[in-house]
């Protein structure tokens, strides 16, 4: 069986065919998988003939899924496998991204960030990250600041609050975000929009997740010196 994200329930649920058997019993509702275009009607000439739009039941919560497959002229006539043919699911169901380390309001941003860049809005997505980005700086002053973001970053980076690489990837995130706050009628590429993704996550690894994994690793290694030296001393009684 396949699977993808239902747009209905959320969840990363199993796709199956209307007259698919489930757990053993058998469905008689259907003989075969709803296909549309329905040719019958369709005077779309650009459509390629050899893509299809099929139903599928989420196995979750019973909602319709589409899924477009694409197929030459001599499987249609053969016979094939529609779930080794799709090449997407409709609607779109952005997944995000989980930030377990970060604060909830940042981590759900950040998300929001990446579900952007999923669908394909890429302006948005700059836009977000730079909104993101000044959210991060609020978090780490210890009092706020009414200054422009630019200095704010200087500021905490004057005061070892976080690192050169990192203001310097917190000033590459505010200036793309700010190109396209000004000229929004200016196209981003996809390209440039991933690598801001990236530096906003590498943002958020400096200031969140590697400082947990660090912390877990000095609390691991403490619990391991400390139960070895118990059993150290136990042996010595």
């Amino acid at each position: 069986m396949t699977s993808t994200i239902c747009w209905h329930c959320h969840q990363l649920a199993q796709m199956v065919c209307p007259d698919e058997n489930v757990n053993g019993t058998p469905y008689y509702g259907g003989q075969h998988i709803p296909a549309f275009p329905d040719w019958r009607f369709s005077a779309d000439a650009d459509w390629d003939k050899n893509k299809s739009l099929l139903i599928f039941s989420c196995a979750n919560c019973g909602f319709p899924n589409i899924a477009e497959v694409e197929t030459s002229e001599a499987e249609c006539t053969l016979g094939y496998d529609p779930e080794n043919h799709i090449i997407r699911w409709l609607p779109i169901q952005p997944m995000g991204k989980v930030y377990s380390n970060a604060p909830e309001d940042i981590a759900s941003m950040a998300s929001e960030v990446h579900k952007c860049h999923e669908i394909g809005a890429d302006r948005a997505a700059v836009i977000l990250a730079r909104s993101v980005m000044e959210g991060i700086v609020a978090n780490q002053e210890e009092v706020p600041s009414k200054k422009k973001l630019y200095e704010r970053i200087e500021d905490l980076k004057r005061a070892g609050k976080i690192t050169s690489r990192t203001a310097d990837a917190a000033t590459a995130i505010r200036l793309c975000g700010n190109d396209y706050v000004h000229n929004v009628l200016e196209q981003v590429d996809r390209e440039y929009t991933e690598i801001v993704v990236k530096i906003l996550d590498s943002v958020i690894d400096d200031l969140y997740s590697n400082p947990s994994l660090v912390s877990q690793a000095m609390e691991y290694a403490n619990r391991r010196r400390q139960a070895q030296q118990e059993k150290s001393n136990g042996t010595n009684r």
